[in-house]
């Protein structure tokens, strides 16, 4: 049985096509990859991002705990910020990548729907190994009896906005408990929606300005209809699965799964903004600061493909009919209106203009490596 999010009926009703999604039952598209594209580069998309899990750890050690388990400096993160990271292994390779939140009194993360079991149960061990005086809470976990104890007391649905038009609609129903105008870039505070306590973090998937909100999973359908509505004349849209990839890989952003997975490092995906390998001691550092001064044998890099076929996950790619590396993710761009990708590569290659084929089917397909991210909104 797949999983549901409180809104799957909401979903249908609007027509979407669902799938599974990390053993969730979730919408891919609705009026198509393009338009849902489209709409959130120019106006606003709403998600439904309740397969993704949260944690939070409390406790008297809960950020030294969290330090320990990503590659991020958690020690230095400030209360009300939020820092991209990596749950790793000892060998450095990537359990997870997740969003980390300093708050005042516990610390947060935000991790992938197909993740989401096996990152509570690293984050407890590793806890436990170390001794540290900390406790991991499942906040999604409707069984989980200590989800009283996390910041909103009950099981919490997300929501995201993304889009120029995100901060207006959100602001909408927000209210004056928050002044949005005023929260930065990977910032987040506590406030209500329609008077629901709620999390609220500027932070998005998109390459857009944009938002994610945690709330009571009890006001799912209520937060979602106001949001819709109060939304119309701002051109908000649904948007799902399809249209949500293509967004983050015209962004350059990574998917778990695809430009990280546990046999593949932050240093070979070139997210060294994650990594911190100079803080204290973490999981995995000493592979990882190995790696670094050796330098990788494989590494990503974004390309173009010269023709109408649009490279997928696990394609091989050439070099004078010699295998130099795969792809990770392709997609036809909506925005920039022409194929791209990532993809793992040897290190002679990885600057921008170098060339390579990719293999579609058994017709290879010339490539040539740009400048990450393929995307970069207007200021």
């Amino acid at each position: 049985m797949l999983k549901r999010t409180p809104l799957f009926e909401a979903h249908v009703a609007l027509g979407a096509r669902m799938v599974d999604f990390g053993g969730w039952e979730m919408p891919v598209q609705y009026a198509g990859i393009i338009e849902e594209s489209k709409a959130t580069r120019t106006a606003v998309g709403i998600f439904d991002i309740a397969h993704m899990g949260r944690i939070e750890v409390i406790g008297r050690d809960h950020v030294a705990a969290v330090d320990w388990v990503v590659t991020c400096d958690v020690q230095k993160l400030g209360v009300g910020r939020c820092k991209y990271g990596i749950l790793s292994t000892d060998r450095g390779t990537a359990i997870d990548d997740v969003l980390v939140y300093r708050d005042v009194d516990r610390t947060q993360l935000v991790v992938n729907a197909g993740n989401r079991d096996v990152d509570i149960a690293h984050v407890r061990e590793q806890i436990a190994a170390k001794g540290f005086d900390a406790k991991a809470i499942d906040c999604a976990d409707v069984n989980e009896p200590a989800v009283s104890e996390t910041v909103l007391g009950v099981p919490q649905q997300m929501l995201s906005l993304q889009g120029r038009n995100s901060e207006k609609l959100l602001q909408r129903i927000v209210g004056t408990s928050t002044d949005l105008s005023k929260l930065g870039y990977y910032r987040h505070t506590r406030g209500t929606l329609l008077s629901i306590p709620a999390i609220i973090s500027r932070t998005g998937y998109t390459g857009e300005d944009g938002f994610e909100f945690f709330f009571d999973r009890r006001e799912a359908t209520r937060i979602w209809d106001v949001l819709m509505a109060q939304g119309r004349d701002l051109g908000l849209a649904p948007i799902g699965l399809g249209a949500r990839d293509a967004l983050r890989t015209e962004a350059g952003m990574p998917l778990y799964g695809h430009e990280l997975d546990l046999n593949t490092t932050p240093v070979e995906a070139r997210l060294d903004f994650g990594v911190q390998l100079a803080k204290a001691p973490f999981l995995g550092q000493a592979a990882l600061v190995a790696q670094k001064a050796a330098g990788p044998k494989k590494v990503l890099v974004g390309f173009e493909v010269d023709t109408k076929r649009v490279p997928r996950n696990g394609f091989p790619l050439l070099k004078d009919g010699v295998q130099v590396g795969y792809v990770a993710s392709g997609t036809w761009s909506p925005t920039l209106e022409k194929n791209i990708g990532m993809g793992f590569v040897t290190p002679n290659l990885v600057e921008p203009g170098s060339t390579f084929d990719v293999d579609i089917r058994g017709k290879v397909h010339g490539c040539t490596v740009v400048p990450l991210p393929f995307y970069k909104r207007p200021k």
